[in-house]
This record gives structure tokens, C-alpha cells and sequence, in this order.
């Protein structure tokens, strides 16, 4: 008994062992891989950067060390220079964050294109559309810095960029030459307008919000904004500024 009480006691660990040697001998061709620790994961991505051919997309949602910026500029330099389309969601906090500010208004002369978002968003990484890297997440909800996961099946991958599509579309443009053309001469960015076009329609602010896919704390974070901008003090205001204003016109 004693001896079945310590191989029991043993076993959670002799599992995890398990696994660990497992996920470390799986074949590179496997269409979900468990990567552990930086070293492997960043090894994997940097391969998967200079293997990219057409895009590279990131969701970035917490904050980035001045060091892994200086570490990854100068790769995202070469990728938007060998004419990959790159593109990356911040939350909207990081637009204080000087480091930040800085690696953006690089990567954006280059052609670099940078939004960012209020709320919560998924991390990943998705290269061509091929490849994708997402973090493990813990019981809690948090993604561990230590563990990825590198996708490669292709119906999976097509999930996770239409998932990053979602949240590109509701993000507030900040740095980047493609997405300052349409926004010349407009007032609203494309998630006021979408929210503005929900309230005309009737929707109260709750409906809204979940129509347009954003917390109800966001649209009003959003309609705070334009009110500010505008120099009114109601929503009524802002409707009716809406109603006479080109972005009115803008199909977005």
C-alpha cells in the first residue's frame, strides 16, 4: 500500500514529464504544436517572419518591453521592405507608452499599418494566412508568456484571422499611410460611425453597442470622445451634427 500510495502521489508529475517529452519530439509537420518556453517560440516565430511572403497580422493586447521592440524592429523593417502587408492591434492605452509610439511611427513609414482597440482582444500572430501562433491559456483566462501554441491546419488558421479581422474592423486607426487616405477630412472614425448609424435606426445604447460587437462602456468612451471633439454637450447634438456631415455619406 505504501508503495501504490507513493507511485499515485508520483504520477501528476511523471504526466507532465510525459508530456513535455512528447511535445518536444512531435514532428514539425504537425498541425498543432505545443511550444514551451521563449526560447523555442521565438525561434519558431522568426522563422515563420522570414518565411512570410504576403502578410504578417498581430494582435498585441498587453504591454511590449522596450527591448523586445528594439529586438523585433528590425525584423518588421525587413518585412516591410521585402513588401509584406503588415498590420497590428495595441490596446488603446499603449498610445502613451513612448516606446511603443516610437517602434509604431517607424513600422507606419514604412507602410506599417497600427489600430487600437478599448476592451479585450485575443492574442496571435498569423503569418500568410499559414501559420498562426496563439498563447496557452491558464484555468484564470491568462495567456503565460512561456507557452504557445503554433497552428498550421488550415481550417484553424482561417478561424483565427477571421477572429483578428473582427477586431481590426472595430479598431481606432493610429499610425499608418493606407489608413490615413479614407480618413481625410472625416470627423468619426469607423467605429463612432458604426455605432452612430445603430442609434439613428432607433437602437438604444445597449443594442448598439452589442451590434456593433463593443462593450456598452466603450461606446460610451467612443461617444465622449466626438462629443469633446465636436464642441457639444448632448447626444442630441451629435445626431444632428451626423445627420448634415459627409461622414455621413462614408460606407464603411
Amino acid at each position: 500500500m505504501s508503495a501504490l500510495t507513493a507511485y499515485a502521489d508520483a504520477m501528476p508529475d511523471l504526466l507532465v514529464d510525459l508530456r513535455d517529452r512528447y511535445q518536444v519530439a512531435r514532428s514539425p509537420d504537425d498541425a498543432v504544436q505545443h511550444l514551451v518556453g521563449r526560447r523555442l517560440i521565438n525561434e519558431r516565430i522568426a522563422a515563420e517572419h522570414s518565411a512570410a511572403r504576403t502578410e504578417i497580422t498581430a494582435a498585441q493586447p498587453g504591454s511590449r518591453k522596450p527591448e523586445d521592440l528594439a529586438h523585433s524592429l528590425e525584423r518588421d523593417r525587413a518585412g516591410l521592405r521585402r513588401g509584406l502587408v503588415m498590420r497590428t492591434i495595441y490596446h488603446a492605452s499603449v498610445r502613451r507608452v513612448s516606446a511603443v509610439g516610437s517602434w509604431a511611427s517607424d513600422m507606419a513609414a514604412l507602410g506599417g499599418e497600427i489600430r487600437t482597440i478599448q476592451g479585450r482582444f485575443p492574442r496571435s500572430i498569423i503569418f500568410d494566412r499559414r501559420v498562426a501562433f496563439v498563447p496557452v491559456y491558464t484555468a484564470e483566462g491568462e495567456g503565460s508568456p512561456e507557452e504557445a501554441v503554433m497552428v498550421t491546419d488550415p481550417l484553424v488558421v482561417a478561424r483565427l484571422a477571421h477572429v483578428f479581422d473582427l477586431f481590426w474592423e472595430r479598431a481606432d486607426l493610429w499610425l499608418g499611410a493606407r489608413t490615413n487616405l479614407p480618413e481625410q477630412g472625416l470627423t468619426t472614425n469607423p467605429t463612432q460611425r458604426a455605432v452612430l448609424r445603430e442609434l439613428c435606426l432607433g437602437r438604444n445604447q445597449k443594442r448598439a453597442a452589442k451590434n456593433v460587437g463593443i462593450s456598452a462602456a466603450w461606446l460610451n468612451n467612443q461617444l465622449r470622445e466626438l462629443r469633446v471633439k465636436l464642441g457639444v454637450e448632448t447626444l442630441n447634438e451629435v445626431i444632428y451634427w451626423w445627420a448634415g456631415s459627409p461622414d455621413h455619406d462614408v460606407h464603411d
